[in-house]
């Protein structure tokens, strides 16, 4: 939860561009200008599959606008529709592909449905708007729900792993309220928001946890700088646009959804049995205790979903309450979901003004396991009782060390609970002002609300809490994200020519209020963390033992915006896009910033008659920045630092001092990225063949970074600064081929690769190398792993290279030498490079089978060439500690070691993996005559099978960090593998 200080806005804080009220006042006025009546043109044709056989009940309807007529397919497979001439028609069918065609003035559109995504005419979301793929001039991946990871998914990410190149989605061990670490084409920055711009429905800045994954029709991401330039300063990681499902004209329906899962350990750290820990030398305490399985469980969870959409002439909704309870490995940790989603779609003037409204709600009560739990219970002595005497009476049996606990003490003895409460509404007006010209108006409104409880009993040793007498902590956070934009749109096919023209205005305002308090020193511990006035720390002078703090913050985002795309015959294809932005977070000096991209195509098989179906030469160019996290980096802001006692002459009173809290730097300015992406798309054998090919270069400089400086003359020891400049080069490729495309069988496979290096460029004139990854106390505190220098590649993993054991058992390393030039042989500056901890390259297998009424969809994943720094071996896989820990032992154990824990390459693993991410088996029931749409039996599985030496807990590349990644630290959450078994009933 982030902390905002309280603090008065300074003259001229705000982003100053047109009022509210003006704008407002402008697009009504834009809204009400009718000026013309919309012209439709009568659309027929036949539906058929592979073999040429007619389909019957085939869904078309017009995309993009619920409230105009949809129809099904007749006996013969035909079907007849008013649309106006740009429309675009959208074909489903329930086992076939879908696809969408622009309908481009034509009378006549026959279609031919299979078991496969690609096609000729897929519709493509480019932010602020659509285009046929044909016309795409820059890299951006689409993925719509047949192709989305099946079985129990709780977050929408995990629907991409392994669908986008160059899209990495890792989260170490399986904590169901564990965050993903998202990085597209590598690392663009160190000090601001790495992760992709999140959109959903058109609401920027988006929370995916919010979104139950079932209400998600579609999913796709910019991946390049001159598609993500339209989005500014906030398309420097990429944009990943989400599409949630609407109702649709022309039809109603129920569809209900219920399945269960169960996860267990898939891997956890290899530590000595009680027989094996006796025989290492370890003290007999007498018992066998297996201290993992007493905090860790089978985790059974449950989910529901219940859709309904129907239609009327002008109206069309879909309705879904969704219900999600998820258990986690660790005891006491998961979380329950309840889900709510209403869209709403309205037409009115003969469908020249539309409607379109959102309305969600989503309730989620968390609970929290101290990760140490999870830690000590690997370390702790296997043949120590749980109680002392083996007697609960008793209490808990602590160990005598301050360096770790009881296990089952920390699960039992401390309570941590999130709840969280998240209301959005939106609504989008659009008006055809002429053929083709459009004027739209968006607004959306997010609150969201978190309360944080924790409660530490009064027994409780771990945490320093002990002496305390209980300790509870309750935190809030209110937050208010409100969006207004204005667009014009021009879209309009004349002659050959086909003209997609979009501008706008956009206004988002961020307010964050946050208040902590603790207290401590409760009589009881049954109050836990809602009665903090009942504890006596309150009274206290100690400062550890009572405390509160509250904030406030502002953020303003201001920004002007447009793009021209001009396509010739599908052929040729020009796009130009700029955006003008302005933001609250930096000083009057560096307000304002300009983001801008020009990119271009080539369909070279129509352009030079070359045979095969596609082969397009894309090439473009984009500048895009990134914020800084803070609200008020440029300015001074104080903290509270306690109170003096002064005695003015008549009485003795206290008075408040403060502390600087960071150093001004009104010269702060946004980070940059300049991209250059060169693809390729192919497609080949009437496209069962297709695929793309895209290389890059991307060189981020000005980047935010909190720098240590010298007091004086700085109030404080860090500011946020602009240095530095990172350069990332990488390959991706994407194939996909319809093996088998028959009505008893079909087959598609695909496989994305690719391959990213980033390395730092520059730094700044005082430093050249920065030092991190500490393994933390207590021998290797203060060890740095990790070191980021100006020429080298980012994530470069060092240590002493072990050479083996003397005869004494001693360890013996290679001798350092002067790497640095210095004259001088130094720990850290001299130590040499012994592995990476981001991938050379990442793989990725996808595959979709229908046999029958029986479908199977399986996707394996890989990374190769990344190392780990495994810290839990360089702890406790050392026997002199046998007396102090119990003992990790992997193949790597050297039982005749001395001495206590030392880093080197020792402890440095490959993590080369291959897994089976995700793998489902569906049964699709006849239903003849039946009042059942459909009825659908599955069964999935998430990582059944990993394939990896590395010894760890996950061999997952560790990308949370993003300037010091690859250390697997000692307190993890395991990762697990997950059955489920569910059904889907549709009326």
């Amino acid at each position: 939860m982030q902390k905002t200080k309280s603090t008065r806005a300074l003259p001229g804080a705000s982003v100053s561009c047109f009022s509210l009220p003006h704008l407002l006042s402008f697009g009504f006025f834009l809204l009400l200008s009718v000026t013309g009546r919309a012209q439709t043109v009568e659309v027929s044709g036949t539906v058929t599959d592979g073999n040429g056989e007619a389909l019957v009940g085939v869904s078309v309807f017009e995309k993009d606008n619920a409230s105009a007529s949809g129809t099904v397919t007749d006996l013969d497979g035909s079907y007849s529709l008013s649309v106006p001439p740009d429309a675009v028609l959208i074909f489903s069918y329930v086992g076939f592909g879908t696809e969408e065609i622009p309908v481009q003035n034509r009378t006549t559109i026959d279609v031919t449905l299979g078991n496969t995504s690609t096609n000729l005419n897929e519709v493509v979301v480019i932010g602020y708007g659509t285009t046929e793929r044909q016309q795409v001039t820059s890299s951006v991946a689409s993925i719509d729900e047949a192709q989305f990871n099946k079985g129990n998914v709780n977050n929408p990410l995990q629907f991409l792993q392994g669908k986008v190149a160059g899209l990495s989605i890792n989260r170490s061990g399986s904590d169901p309220n564990g965050g993903f670490a998202v990085r597209l084409r590598g690392l663009s920055t160190f000090g601001a928001n790495a992760s992709p711009l999140i959109i959903i429905d058109g609401v920027q800045g988006g929370n995916l946890e919010l979104v139950d994954p079932n209400d998600i029709a579609s999913i796709d991401v910019l991946k390049d700088g001159s598609a993500a330039a339209i989005y500014g300063s906030r398309g420097s990681s990429g944009v990943i646009i989400v599409t949630t499902k609407k109702g649709r004209e022309g039809t109603r329906g129920v569809t209900f959804d219920a399945y269960g899962t169960i996860d267990e350990i898939a891997r956890s750290v290899p530590i000595a049995s009680a027989e094996r820990f006796v025989e290492e030398g370890g003290t007999d305490l007498g018992y066998d205790t297996d201290w993992l399985d007493l905090v860790t469980r089978t985790g059974v969870s449950q989910t529901y979903n219940l859709a309904l959409n129907g239609s009327s002439a002008e109206s069309s909704y879909r309705l879904s309450v969704n219900y999600r309870d998820q258990e986690g490995i660790a005891r006491n940790s998961g979380f329950n979901q309840f889900n709510t989603r209403l869209n709403l779609n309205h037409s009115v003037l003969d469908s020249r003004l539309n409607f379109t409204g959102n309305v969600s709600v989503n309730i989620r009560n968390a609970s929290f396991v101290p990760y140490e739990a999870l830690g000590f219970a690997l370390i702790s002595n296997p043949t120590a009782p749980v109680y002392v005497d083996n007697d609960p009476e008793l209490g808990y049996l602590e160990p005598n060390t301050t360096e770790f606990h009881n296990p089952v003490a920390i699960m039992e003895e401390n309570t941590r609970e999130g709840k969280y409460k998240t209301m959005l509404g939106s609504i989008r007006a659009d008006y055809e002002l002429l053929e083709g010209l459009t004027a739209s108006a968006f607004y959306s409104l997010q609150y969201r609300s978190e309360i944080y409880g924790a409660y530490a009993t009064s027994a409780q040793r771990f945490g320093g809490f002990d002496g305390l007498q209980g300790r509870a902590d309750r935190n809030s956070l209110d937050e208010q994200n409100s969006l207004f934009e204005l667009t014009g749109s021009y879209k309009k096919r004349v002659g050959r020519v086909d003209l997609n023209i979009v501008g706008g205005y956009t206004y988002q305002e961020l307010i964050t209020e946050n208040f902590n308090v603790f207290n401590t020193g409760f009589i009881t511990d049954e109050l836990g963390y809602n009665n903090l006035d009942f504890g006596l720390g309150i009274n206290s002078e100690d400062v550890t033992r009572r405390g509160f703090d509250s904030g406030k913050g502002q953020s303003l985002l201001a920004s002007f915006f447009g793009r021209a795309l001009v396509s010739f015959e599908d052929t040729y294809s020009f796009t130009a896009a700029y955006r003008r932005e302005g933001s609250s977070r930096f000083g009057a000096n560096n307000r304002w910033g300009n983001f801008y991209s020009l990119s271009a195509g080539v369909d070279l098989a129509k352009a030079l008659n070359i045979p095969m179906d596609r082969l397009k030469l894309r090439a473009g160019y984009g500048v895009t920045g990134n914020l800084p996290t803070p609200f008020y980096a440029y300015r001074v802001l104080l903290s509270n630092a306690g109170t003096i006692p002064f005695n003015d002459g008549n009485a003795e009173r206290n008075i408040r001092l403060f502390n600087y809290a960071s150093n001004p730097n009104p010269d702060l300015k946004w980070e940059q990225k300049a991209e250059t992406n060169i693809g390729i798309d192919f497609a080949l054998f009437d496209y069962r063949l297709t695929g793309s090919i895209d290389a890059y270069t991307r060189n981020s400089t000005d980047l935010l970074f909190n720098q240590p400086v010298s007091q004086p003359p700085n109030f404080f020891g860090s500011t946020l600064l602009n240095l530095g400049e990172l350069e990332s080069k990488g390959l991706e490729l994407v194939v996909d081929y319809n093996v088998i495309n028959q009505e008893a069988l079909a087959y598609t496979t695909g496989i994305t690769f690719s391959t990213n290096k980033t390395t730092i460029i520059s730094l700044n004139e005082d430093s050249q190398v920065f030092f991190g990854g500490n393994p933390g106390p207590p021998g290797l505190n203060g060890t740095n792993v990790i070191r980021a220098a100006v020429g080298e590649e980012l994530g470069q993993i060092q240590a002493p290279r072990f050479l083996g054991l003397d005869a004494d058992g001693n360890r013996q390393y290679e001798e350092l030498t002067d790497l640095d030039g210095n004259g001088a042989i130094e720990r850290f500056n001299d130590w040499p490079i012994v592995g990476n901890a981001l991938p050379d390259f990442e793989l990725a297998w996808n595959n979709s089978l229908t046999f029958g009424n029986f479908d199977f969809s399986a996707t394996f994943r890989g990374a190769f060439g990344h190392s780990i720094a495994n810290i839990s071996r360089a702890y406790y896989e050392v026997p002199d500690n046998v007396n102090n820990y119990n003992l990790v032992i992997t193949d790597f154990y050297l039982p005749d070691m001395v001495g206590n824990e030392e880093w080197s390459d020792y402890y440095v693993e490959k993590a080369d993996y291959v897994k089976l991410d995700n793998a489902a088996l569906g049964y699709n029931f006849d239903l003849g005559n039946s009042s059942f749409r459909q009825l659908r039996v599955y069964v999935a599985t998430q990582n059944p099978i990993v394939i990896s030496s590395y010894t760890g807990v996950d061999p997952e590349p560790r990308i949370g960090d993003a300037l010091y990644p690859g250390v697997e630290y000692r307190n993890n959450y395991f990762r697990s593998r997950s059955y489920t078994i569910g059904v889907k009933v549709g009326l």
